[in-house]
């Protein structure tokens, strides 16, 4: 099986359902949702891999979950009349709330050839469709090229025709519809859907300038286009807006003159006038990152407004949502969309719960057909998280033992472990511990780390003996309880363990940390055998464990990230410590375990007490070693450990992520439902990790 294709992209024919009509609706513009019937919210976009037009739903709008795996939700050969290929979705309600309408460009920049282009960007029309349930739709395509035969008022003399020469008409750029109350129809008759649109004729004019058609009811023919206005430069990508803030029409669009970047402008009136932006105003973020494809919606409850927008200057591309006021003004705060295959130009649409449970129900019916299945991974049956390895010397076994996962905010409280002659087949060794059996602990049971100690029958002198006594092997177990770290030991790797001292061993108020005292890791220096101890959550630190192993050694604790440097390494938490080639790695998680972005950073070091490499500073590595494959329908990838097969320089990395695929449909809650993984990891000749692949 090819892992680099998750999914079958095919094309089916979808069930049909019923559209449910709405009460409310704005005093101009297109028809929403009030806040309180608001159960989630539709981003239907072109997906960044091909020429299809796809859907994700979310119930926050930022983390969001592929229906359907993202492909496409209809065929797009058959949609798209003209090329095969829908872009730039853009969808919303009918203003009567009887169905939805949808309108993309139609264009397959990957057939240029086929289709005798100049450009991969030229294309010569759009996609007009209809659809009672979102599933289902129906679609009519006007290549601009036949000129005035596409038009409905073509015959009135009233009407004059933007271009001489319709043939030479080469971009049809991201439509967009609005409801017009004020648009007066040859009859007499009020009320149109507004098509506006960015278009360019090669012979007529110099840049692309924004344009306009109206619909009727139908939603199945337009009238000639006219031009929306003209700043000197070329405009594209436009959304408009009603604003009952200020009871204006707002536009937010793509300017590639001036200053260029995504701006913003007001009128009175969707046909303008629409005066120049406010070049102090705009969304700039991304310095000179080129971005566009921007998509207004409202998250119920919110005064303000959410901003969606492609930055395509980086690879892969990102998505960005930021805020911005109630007047559309003041952008703030961007963070990239979550769950998303691929996301690309697209828009928004608030759903009902009806709405919302639709779509899904017809995607999960679907989605065998589209989805891989889990071959290798996860490794064992389970929602478990955070996975510590260790290798036995007693036994010649590997063992895994993880958090147990499942419980909200993770209120779980006991500890078990699994065991394996190869990595690959696992026994359930059951519990090994349990927090209600604790008298200072009884939740929270999170994170555990484990190390395997020689025995030695005189302990004092077998660092000077070269044949030292070996009688056995004792396990420290790490754990945390109560947002606290405790130690438990046991005579085998299965346990069972028992609480060391009776207490934690490490606690916020004992070690003056500055958040929880969580995530501990455990680690030998094997050139000096001191064994450390490493835990952090919004910080990091450690400290030399005493030979006992249940105690610290005095003076050793300090920090070696501190709180106010944790932008600067990218740390949260899920520290873990190796030796290989007398370098240091030290390895950890960012990003919050419940986010679909959570991932590993590491940082190599010459020392395992402070980050120096050749007697300076340590950095953190720019590149990522694991991370989400939304191609995969993996997410949430962090927490890792590490192990080497002995005797070779064979690794592996065991890691968790979502349980899949049903995690990232969970919201911030797939951060309750994850499961353990295992994929090889590869070194470079300079000692850097290659980016581990995560596998099904």
């Amino acid at each position: 099986m090819n892992l680099h294709c998750a999914k079958k992209r095919v094309f089916l024919t979808v069930m049909s359902g019923v559209a449910m009509a709405v009460a409310f609706a704005q005093p101009r513009g297109n028809r929403d949702i009030p806040d309180q019937e608001v159960y989630g919210y539709l981003y239907c976009h072109m997906s960044d891999h091909g020429q299809w037009t796809a859907y994700a739903l979310s119930q926050d709008g930022i983390h969001f979950h592929d229906l359907l795996c993202g492909d496409s939700i209809f065929s797009a050969s058959q949609m798209a009349g003209i090329e095969g290929g829908t872009r730039d979705a853009y969808i919303c309600r009918r203003h009567n709330g009887n169905g939805y309408l949808m309108v993309t460009t139609d264009m397959n920049n990957r057939a240029t050839r086929r289709l005798g282009k100049q450009s991969e960007w030229e294309n010569y029309g759009i996609d007009i469709m209809t659809s009672s349930d979102l599933i289902n739709w129906k679609s009519v395509s006007f290549d601009f090229r036949k000129g005035m035969s596409n038009f409905t008022d073509s015959h009135l003399s009233s009407v004059k025709p933007v271009y001489q020469d319709w043939s030479k008409v080469c971009r049809v750029w991201a439509p967009q519809i609005i409801w017009d109350d004020a648009y007066v129809w040859p009859d007499g008759s009020k009320g149109g859907y507004m098509v506006y649109f960015s278009m360019l004729n090669r012979a007529e004019e110099k840049y692309d300038r924004m344009y306009y058609c109206h619909a009727d009811e139908s939603f199945t023919t337009l009238t000639q286009p006219q031009l929306l206005f003209d700043w000197g430069y070329a405009t594209i990508d436009a959304d408009i807006n009603w604003l009952e803030s200020d009871s204006l029409f707002h536009m937010m669009i793509k300017k590639e003159g001036g200053q260029p970047g995504l701006f913003t402008s007001a009128s009175k009136e969707l046909t303008g006038p629409w005066p120049l932006p406010d070049e102090q105003d705009y969304v700039s973020f991304e310095g000179n990152k080129s971005c566009e494809g921007v998509s207004a919606f409202k998250v119920a409850g919110e005064d303000g407004w959410r901003i969606g927008y492609i930055e395509y200057s980086s690879h892969p591309h990102n998505y960005r949502i930021c805020r911005a006021d109630r007047y559309m003004r003041r952008f703030s705060q961007p963070q990239n969309i979550e769950g998303v295959d691929g996301p690309q130009h697209g828009s928004f649409l608030r759903l009902n719960q009806v709405e919302y449970e639709r779509l899904q129900s017809w995607s999960d019916s679907l989605e065998p057909l589209h989805l891989e299945p889990d071959v290798n991974n996860p490794v064992f049956p389970g929602l478990h998280a955070d996975p510590e390895v260790l290798y036995s010397n007693l036994t010649g076994k590997y063992y895994i033992y993880p958090t147990t996962d499942g419980s909200y905010q993770w209120h779980n409280h006991d500890f078990k472990c699994f065991s394996s002659p190869d990595l690959k087949h696992w026994t359930d060794e059951g519990v090994i511990l349990d927090l209600q059996d604790l008298e200072w602990g009884k939740e929270y049971a999170w994170a555990p780390c484990i190390i395997e100690k020689p025995v030695y029958k005189n302990p004092r002198l077998f660092r000077k003996m070269r044949k030292p006594n070996l009688t056995g092997y004792r396990y420290y177990y790490y754990f945390v309880a109560n947002k606290t770290i405790g130690v438990a030991v046991a005579d085998k790797p299965e346990g069972p363990f028992r609480d060391a001292i009776g207490g934690p061993l490490l606690t916020q108020e004992g070690t003056g940390a500055p958040n929880q005292v969580i995530d501990p890791d455990v680690f030998m220096d094997p050139k000096t055998g001191k064994y450390y101890i490493y835990w952090g959550n919004s910080y990091l630190w450690m400290a030399e464990l005493a030979d006992d192993m249940i105690s610290i050694v005095p003076g050793t604790m300090h920090e070696l990230i501190p709180r106010s440097r944790i932008g600067e390494y990218h740390y949260l938490e899920g520290t873990y410590v190796f030796e290989r080639n007398g370098l240091y790695y030290f390895m950890w998680s960012e990003n919050i375990t419940r986010s679909a972005y959570y991932r590993i950073r590491y940082l190599i070091s010459d020392s395992p007490t402070e980050f120096v490499r050749n007697g300076k500073p340590a950095k953190v590595e720019e590149q990522i070693i694991l991370q989400q494959d939304p191609a995969l329908q993996i997410f949430g990838t962090g927490h890792n450990s590490v192990i080497n097969i002995p005797g070779t320089d064979e690794w592996y990395m065991v890691y968790h992520r979502f349980t899949r695929p049903e995690g990232i449909k969970m919201g911030l809650s797939g951060g309750y439902n994850r499961e353990v993984c295992i994929d090889p990891m590869y070194f470079n000749p300079d000692g850097t990790i290659v980016p581990v692949k995560p596998s099904l």
